[in-house]
């Protein structure tokens, strides 16, 4: 990254990752395409050949992606499959090293809506939209076109193909709160869920709550910003200016950081995405708050086996509501030496045919859902996810990164600040305020001190005057 880039040009980085003219509301697609039509199975070329390297976050739909990995080798017996499932914070890292430096160790790599049209601008991946609507099979035009547009590069072509999508959403027992008494609104607010917490929290389990706080800009990072906006606050003003410390902002960490202290999990600060959901499906927390993502497995006998007594609700709001939108999606790398296999695994694991074989190896609790609208159109996903899909995606429709707080600001995006430098500062303040949740720092100092991080990273990169 050049620091001696001026702001202007900076900005022009910024266009790539503001979403590129979201349109959530054609999320309203689910309903108006109604069932979609099956094409015939895709037919894969046998004759696509080479040593294709995949590197995965380890996501539970990545998971079942790694079990079903066979079955892309039996289709496609001269490609030799090698995949790479690391912890989100890991893998984040060595798939930007690998991209930016075009290292080669990787063809195939997830990134999500951050990442996606940054990497297009800076020419290290290829444009996998072309040649995805190119093949009828494939049935493109079934994605729903909010993670089209938010993966899609300046110059409107898809660079990364999504392969699930989501929100956020609240979680909780239902048999918990009807022993204590407790009535969990559809529509829940911040105050509401920390009233919940206090009362169902035990020391030595089930907690009140659990949230993510393993520092880093899309573990810990996320919730927190969801939470930052929902309560009016922002990272920055209209003049790139630090919010951190505002009284809105501030309110919102120590919020944030004290329903951990009071009511949440031990150790909070290794908790991530993965670490939560275990601990839910353990039965070890009453309510969590994360992606609309893990509605599927939770709501899975198989894989929860407190399913029958799993509630799902809106995520909490205080002035507005909380809520991220993104998407977990292969792109292919540029310096790739084996694009056609490249695009025939991206093919494989983005079609319906996909879904489908997931759902009858795995189960409907193991299928990418939140992108494709014949997912929610299937007769035995509808029947499964009867208790959480149009939730899931009333959610999903409601949430515009254009739109992410109660003032303007100067950026992009729910659940970061949509420019690429970014990375570096969420990694940074999430790590000051995890030492709050850790008890080794009051929260007035960690704002103070995270405030004029803000603001210095702010002038460096030439952000601020």
């Amino acid at each position: 990254m050049d620091r001696g880039m001026n702001r202007r040009g900076l900005m022009k980085r910024a266009g790539a990752l503001g979403l590129s003219a979201i349109a959530v509301a054609k999320l309203d697609s689910v309903s108006a395409q109604g069932a979609t039509p099956m094409a015939s199975p895709m037919a894969p070329d046998t004759s696509v050949s080479g040593d294709l390297n995949v590197a995965m976050v380890a996501n539970p739909q990545m998971v079942a992606l790694q079990k079903l990995a066979p079955e892309f080798q039996k289709a496609y017996p001269n490609i030799k499959l090698n995949l790479l499932v690391l912890p989100e914070n890991e893998v984040r890292d060595r798939i930007r090293t690998d991209v930016s430096t075009q290292a080669g160790q990787f063809d195939v790599v997830t990134i999500g809506m951050f990442e996606a049209g940054d990497y297009a601008q800076q020419g290290w991946t290829l444009d996998v939209g072309t040649p995805l609507q190119a093949d009828p099979n494939y049935d493109f035009q079934d994605i729903f076109p909010a993670m089209i547009s938010a993966l899609s590069g300046k110059d409107g072509k898809l660079y990364a193909a999504p392969f699930y999508g989501e929100s956020c959403m609240l979680y909780y027992r239902t048999d918990l709160f009807k022993a204590a008494g407790l009535t969990m609104p559809d529509k829940p607010t911040w105050d509401d869920v920390a009233g919940f917490a206090a009362k169902l929290h035990k020391k030595e389990g089930p907690y009140g709550i659990s949230m993510r706080a393993l520092p880093g800009w899309g573990e810990f990072g996320a919730p927190l910003t969801a939470t930052i906006n929902s309560f009016g606050g922002s990272w920055f003003d209209k003049d790139w200016k630090s919010q951190l410390a505002s009284a809105k902002s501030a309110a919102a960490i120590k919020f944030y950081t004290d329903l951990l202290i009071n009511s949440g999990q031990p150790s909070a600060t290794t908790s991530g995405f993965t670490e939560c959901e275990n601990l839910f499906v353990q039965g070890k927390t009453a309510m969590w708050m994360d992606a609309t993502s893990a509605a599927d497995l939770l709501g899975d006998p198989k894989a929860n086996p407190l399913a029958a007594n799993t509630g799902f609700a809106y995520p909490p709001s205080k002035e507005i509501g909380s809520g991220w939108l993104w998407a977990w999606a292969f792109a292919i790398e540029k310096g790739t030496k084996h694009q056609e296999a490249a695009l025939a695994f991206v093919k494989w694991a983005t079609s319906k045919d996909y879904v489908q074989l997931v759902s009858s190896q795995l189960g409907w609790g193991s299928v990418p859902s939140g992108v494709r609208a014949s997912t929610y159109a299937d007769a035995g996903y509808k029947d499964y996810a009867k208790g959480f899909a149009d939730l899931v995606v009333s959610i999903i429709k409601a949430q515009d990164p254009t739109k992410c707080c109660v003032n303007p600001v100067p950026y992009k995006g729910l659940q970061f600040v949509g420019v690429p430098e970014f990375v570096t500062l969420g990694d940074s303040v999430t790590k000051e305020l995890a030492n709050v949740i850790a008890g080794n720092e009051k929260a007035d100092d960690a704002i103070k001190k995270v405030d004029d991080m803000a603001n210095a990273w702010a002038k460096e990169n030439g952000y601020q005057s």
